[in-house]
């Protein structure tokens, strides 16, 4: 255990675990210790009695992680990839997977979550496996696994029976071919027959009584001694750009008897609660929810970001009681033709009813979510934008209006994924902020530059492993991104191809391996549609 911690999962017994797992959260133990999928991939670790799981950040680490047969992290943010590099030559494991020697000599390097489920190929060459899907379907399956191979002496050998299981990537066992030095990807095929030719992500077939959640509160953390439950897991709406909701596809609501239960087990050492969700609002019984919640003595309350369209003055009201002080809605843009475009389904009358209703319920404040540079964005759409915002603060001038805006990325596995940047964010930002500052509104924008840099990688394929090794081995800052990629690497595309070029249909993608054809077929389908919406005419 670390200091200021409290162990809310009951002690597992372990008489001679065989294994010993460094589980990894590659930045610091404020950040790690707060973030749900963390904790999710220990807990189930951790319950296996042949493994002795310890835990490890950028900043600390358990004793005896040093020995440890199996190294893995956990990525949801691109750039922790430099981290990642340094965890591993602390343990003097070699970065590509192709250095290393057999399972004796170099721990096996595991990794998942939403970065590398969406698009694992930047970092395909510093990992041997990649678990693809819902934690609770492929973590413990990845367990059961090694326990038939741990033995083997040769790591290719081990590999390639890995492989075998459903959910588990095995990069080195795929090999990639492309147009010339710095052109498309031509094909990609197996090394081997009986390696799968499609790796399909895994999705867990959820319980009436399961519900991820905190198992260790510390008070070192982000959110500091806050129990954090996930009610909803992805969301309904699918708006076209939206990474959560297509890679955690379906939607699933935890029963509220099942929130409440370890709620009322949680305020035993904490009386703050957190309800995860993309939208948690969007739960089908939230309203009985609160009420049970408002209904529970001595809780202090927070919740994710809500839809406008699901607000009630019943929900405001309980949410307010519960200590709540402002809500965040994601509006996307104040157009109404973009909004639909990207299938966001939230009418103007829904936004203007939701603050009217925030205003009347004594919260304080509302924070907006925006973006800009969406593809088929025109200036009338950022000129709505305003004049929404506008029309919102002259009727609600006792509410502190934020507004967070970020330019769009297109990510893996989503109907935006073939769209490239929008080369006038900076244009559109300043736009927005020079506008917004007459209204007395805070505008915090996302840094642009580090968005290109994320729409690299997002985008990108195993021809990154040069640059990132490069970023890696210098300072890690803007400046030695900006001069990376003034010169990239031999036989590396630049930015323009990774961020900013549309991606024709017929182009085989980086992760086309990890997608079945319906469902890129199905990805296509909501990118047409969006073309071709009535109110793009």
């Amino acid at each position: 255990m670390f200091p200021d911690e409290k162990r809310l999962a009951p002690i597992i017994t372990k008489q001679a675990p065989d294994t010993v797992v460094g589980w990894y959260f590659p930045n610091s133990y404020e950040i790690g210790m707060s973030g749900l999928g963390y904790q999710l991939v220990w807990w189930l670790l951790e319950q296996d009695v042949r493994l002795e799981v310890k835990r490890g950040f950028l900043d600390q680490a358990e004793a005896g992680i040093e020995a440890s047969q199996l190294i893995g992290f956990t990525v949801s943010w691109e750039l922790d990839f430099i981290n990642i590099l340094n965890i591993l030559k602390k343990h003097d494991i070699p970065a590509m997977t192709k250095d290393r020697g057999g399972l004796d000599q170099h721990a096996l390097v595991f990794g998942g979550g939403p970065v590398l489920s969406a698009n694992p190929e930047p970092f395909a060459d510093f990992f041997d496996v990649i678990l693809l899907g819902d934690a609770e379907a492929v973590v413990p399956a990845f367990a059961e696994a090694w326990q038939k191979v741990k033995d083997k002496a040769s790591r290719q050998e081990c590999l390639r029976e890995l492989a075998k299981t459903p959910g588990i990537y095995v990069p080195s066992l795929y090999e990639i071919s492309y147009e010339g030095e710095v052109g498309p990807i031509t094909e990609i095929k197996t090394i081997y027959d009986d390696t799968p030719k499609v790796v399909a992500k895994q999705v867990f077939a959820t319980p009436d009584n399961y519900a991820a959640h905190t198992q260790i509160l510390s008070s070192a953390t982000a959110w500091s001694d806050t129990f954090l439950i996930e009610i909803v897991r992805s969301c309904p709406q699918e708006c076209r750009f939206c990474l959560a909701s297509f890679l955690t596809r379906p939607f699933r609501a935890t029963t509220v008897d099942t929130i409440m239960k370890r709620i009322e087990e949680a305020l035993r050492y904490t009386k703050r609660v957190g309800l995860l969700g993309p939208s948690v609002t969007e739960h089908p019984h939230f309203q009985e929810l609160a009420d049970r919640l408002l209904a529970t003595p001595d809780i202090e309350l927070t919740i994710a970001s809500v839809r406008a369209d699901t607000i009630t003055a019943e929900i405001l009201d309980t949410l307010h009681r519960l200590g709540q002080r402002s809500v965040t809605i994601a509006i996307e843009s104040g157009s109404e033709r973009l909004r639909s475009i990207m299938k966001k389904n939230l009418s103007e009358a829904e936004i203007l009813s939701a603050v009217d209703l925030i205003d009347k319920s004594g919260l304080k404040g509302v924070k907006f979510y925006g973006i800009v540079g969406l593809p088929h964005e025109t200036q009338n759409d950022l000129e709505e934008t305003v004049r929404l915002l506008t029309l919102l603060k002259k009727k609600h001038r006792r509410l502190k209006f934020v507004f967070g805006v970020s330019s769009f990325v297109p990510k893996a596995q989503t109907p935006y994924q073939w769209e490239g940047r929008d080369r006038d964010c900076a244009k559109k930002l300043e736009y927005l902020r020079k506008n917004l500052a007459k209204l007395g509104i805070e505008m915090r924008p996302e840094s642009l530059n580090w968005s290109d840099i994320q729409a690299l990688i997002s985008r990108g394929d195993r021809r990154l492993n040069k640059a990132l090794l490069a970023i890696a081995d210098s300072e890690g800052n803007l400046g030695a991104w900006k001069r990376l990629l003034r010169r990239p690497p031999a036989n590396t595309p630049g930015l323009d191809y990774y961020a900013f070029r549309r991606i024709p249909a017929a182009e085989t993608l980086p992760w086309s391996h990890l997608v079945d054809s319906n469902r890129t077929d199905y990805l296509q389908k909501h990118a047409q549609a969006a073309a071709l919406e009535p109110a793009l005419q």
